[in-house]
């Protein structure tokens, strides 16, 4: 079977209607405290657009977005084009007859403008939440199993990129994503961005996947957030945003679809976001100070919970079945300092799985054209912790 291009359709949103959020009481300081970030995060639109998925996108003036309010991008001049483009090395023949999958339909926001996920103050609750849940040391109420490629060099890295299968999986508590991130520091002060799907109902409030980012200077203990929770991410496309719902996903046994991803830093060491041949935006030198030489990379799954719930599934929710075609990562490469495309090799890579009795990877190599150097990973969760 082959992958399938992935052609946007107009779906419904399935929202858990059993999901009872937990009750939580806010101070009036707290309340008011919402509303000014609140304030900061949702700019006066130019225009407003409802989507087919229940949530709002503001078009705001390119210069006028969130990011702008952080005071080391005081005098920040926008970016429009990552330096790292002439002369990129592409994917094989996979991923450059992928179809656009994600976003508004070109034209949708006025020009000079960009699409920005409108938050809600349930929106900052809930990523508070979704932030505790995936910190490296996380607290002792919550369950956090990683299935991951990591490779870590004294050198530092440049990019990171790949072909992730997009799945729905279905559960009511906590998320689960499939990503691929730069990194370095010690875990509890962890300096990192990562970008990738994510199902996470509490958060987004239904049961679609979501292309999303993130980023923290120090373990997300004070900095860093997801999307555009809080000052960070330079948004420059005018059609794909982060948060954006994914049209097409993988159904176990039937189609399979695939987003094309990267993350690359250029010459100023800003570090630019792809999807699907789209330059989505940039996390500005200034803001991700720590990371100019990561020396950390990794692809693959995470899967959260609260430590009284049973661990969502993660991936397709099966564990790797061997067959080259169910793939969870194709076509993964990455450059090193002097900005070469290399894949990973036997001995330069590890596995990291915390719980095999709930999630399984295996790492396949090269399968020639057009799945190129793959692995899969993901399992049905569950009462992982016993």
């Amino acid at each position: 079977m082959e992958f399938e291009k992935i052609i946007p359709i107009v779906v419904l949103c399935l929202f858990f209607a059993s999901r009872v959020s937990e009750a939580r009481i806010l101070s009036d300081e707290e309340d008011l405290e919402l509303e000014r970030q609140l304030k900061l995060i949702n700019k006066p639109p130019v225009k407003s657009i409802q989507t087919e998925f229940g949530h709002i996108v503001d078009c705001i003036d390119i210069n006028k977005q969130p990011s702008f309010d952080h005071p080391l991008l005081k005098d920040h001049k926008i970016q429009r084009n990552p330096s790292f483009l002439r002369g990129q090395t592409k994917n094989g023949d996979l991923s450059q007859t992928r179809s656009s999958m994600i976003g508004l339909p070109r034209g949708a926001c006025p020009l000079g403008t960009v699409p920005i996920r409108r938050a809600t103050k349930e929106d900052l609750i809930e990523s508070k939440l979704l932030l505790k849940n995936i910190q490296p040391q996380a607290a002792k109420e919550f369950n956090r199993y990683r299935a991951y490629l990591q490779m870590e060099n004294i050198t530092n890295y440049t990019g990171i990129e790949g072909n992730i299968t997009v799945y729905n999986p279905q559960f009511k508590d906590g998320q689960t994503y499939a990503n691929m991130y730069v990194h370095n520091g010690m875990e509890e002060y962890i300096n990192s961005i990562a970008t990738g799907w994510m199902v996470a109902p509490g958060f987004y409030r239904d049961g679609s996947s979501h292309f999303f980012a993130t980023y923290t200077n120090d373990g997300y203990k004070k900095s860093g957030c997801i999307n555009y929770m809080c000052p960070g991410f330079v948004q420059i496309d005018d059609s794909v945003y982060l948060g954006a719902a994914l049209y097409n996903v993988s159904v176990v046994g039937g189609n399979l679809f695939q987003i094309v991803l990267s993350l690359q830093q250029d010459s100023d060491y800003n570090w630019w976001i792809s999807i699907e041949g789209s330059v989505v935006g940039y996390y500005p030198a200034a803001i991700v100070f720590n990371l100019n030489h990561p020396n950390v990379i990794g692809w693959g799954g995470v899967a959260d919970s609260l430590s009284n719930k049973n661990s969502p599934p993660m991936e397709s929710g099966e564990f790797p079945d061997g067959i080259d075609n169910h793939a969870s990562f194709t076509n993964i490469q990455y450059r090193n300092q002097g900005n070469t495309t290399l894949v990973p090799q036997s001995t330069h890579y590890q596995i990291i799985n915390d719980s095999p009795k709930c999630y399984g990877l295996k790492y396949d190599g090269d399968k020639g054209q057009p799945l190129g150097f793959t692995f899969q990973f993901g399992g049905p969760g569950g009462q992982c912790n016993n």
